[in-house]
């Protein structure tokens, strides 16, 4: 009995400890998860107008944003985004005593701007031709994640010039032909 509450002591000591340590990176860690869960809620955003934009050009039939997706961002994201954190907080506590370099805001910084700038991709892509020009700028500068909802590369569903040319082409052909079926009726 004596182990299992020296066990239970011990336990509690660690945690204690752990809290007391890690205590002025919880504001940090907060805001990264807030940002990181914004990027999965953007990531289904664009899942869902995707769909709707082209439901006939995807070859499943779900949404790409489903609980494993984000089963994988808690699992793998968020743990990832608070060791580098927390890394950073201790390596700023006792490896650079005495120099005064704010890593563990840094190393968020660093976070939140990749995540901001994933949601702004996210926000950014499969907009129609009547959103406003500030998405449309964006495109500009950012990628457009569309082609990662659908099963095809996003180049199939441009056309190019020359297939619009071919099609002109065609037009012209079937135009023709159908005037000399025209004129063929009328000779009769």
């Amino acid at each position: 009995m004596d182990f299992i509450r020296i066990a239970w002591i011990a336990f509690g000591g660690l945690v204690g400890w752990l809290v007391a340590e890690f205590s002025p990176t919880f504001p940090l860690i907060i805001v990264a998860v807030a940002f990181v869960l914004y990027d999965a809620w953007s990531a289904y955003q664009l899942d869902r107008r995707a769909k709707a934009k082209y439901p006939d050009r995807t070859t499943r039939h779900e949404a790409k944003f489903t609980s494993f997706a984000f089963g994988k961002v808690v699992r793998k994201t968020i743990p990832e985004r608070l060791i580098v954190i927390l890394l950073a907080f201790l390596a700023e506590k006792y490896v650079f005593v005495h120099v005064s370099i704010p890593l563990s805001y840094i190393a968020t910084g660093i976070i939140l701007f990749e995540q901001a700038w994933s949601a702004l991709e996210n926000n950014s892509s499969c907009r129609s031709e009547e959103d406003s020009r500030f998405w449309r700028m964006l495109q500009r500068i950012m990628i457009d994640k569309t082609e990662r909802h659908f099963d095809i590369n996003l180049e199939e569903l441009k056309v190019t010039e020359e297939q619009i040319e071919q099609m002109r082409l065609r037009v012209k052909e079937w135009d023709k032909e159908k005037r000399t079926k025209k004129a063929k009726e009328k000779g009769l």
